[in-house]
């Protein structure tokens, strides 16, 4: 059975009656969630190529739960340098509502851009099956756009602040 989450734009997300709101911190957002869960902190070094440069670096601080609440799933919560809540990426297990919508990781990716297409009429075809919601703030992905086979919906990624993905 999947996990029911709740995703509300530039506000947060909820796991059943857990709200997550952006920003929170992360050590009390451990403590909310009670779960087990790998420390993802990562630095991937790109200096070498911006000559020695090592503002260019990408910092990871994540948070990777599997099997939350012994239920199948797998997602990631991004935090900041801050130790804020940033992002949420969802890989599955999880049915999410947004708006009244409903979609989960059992549907085909076409279906869910027509579902969230009836409640966001922005959105941008990033590749094939991976699709960008800009008022929603939001990305999805199928199975394929992502590595793997297949048309079925396989990715979901919310943040408060998605300028990231806009095109300047």
């Amino acid at each position: 059975m999947a996990i029911k989450m709740t995703y509300q734009v530039d506000k947060g997300f909820s796991f059943a009656d857990k709200v997550i709101l952006w920003g929170a911190d992360r050590q009390l957002t451990r403590k909310l969630l009670n779960g087990d869960f790998n420390a993802g902190d990562n630095v991937i070094d790109l200096s070498q190529y911006n000559n020695g440069d090592t503002s260019k670096n990408i910092i990871q601080r994540r948070d990777i739960y599997e099997n939350y609440q012994e239920q199948d799933n797998y997602f990631f919560l991004n935090f900041n340098s801050n130790g804020k809540l940033t992002e949420l990426e969802l890989h599955h297990g999880f049915t999410i509502n947004i708006e009244g919508i409903e979609i989960d990781f059992s549907m085909n990716i076409e279906k869910v851009v027509e579902l969230l297409s009836s409640i966001s009429d922005n959105k941008k075809q990033l590749s094939d099956g991976e699709y960008f919601f800009k008022k929603l703030k939001l990305t999805i992905a199928s199975n394929e756009a992502i590595g793997g086979d297949g048309p079925g919906f396989a990715y979901f990624y919310c943040s408060k602040d998605v300028t990231h993905l806009i095109d300047n």
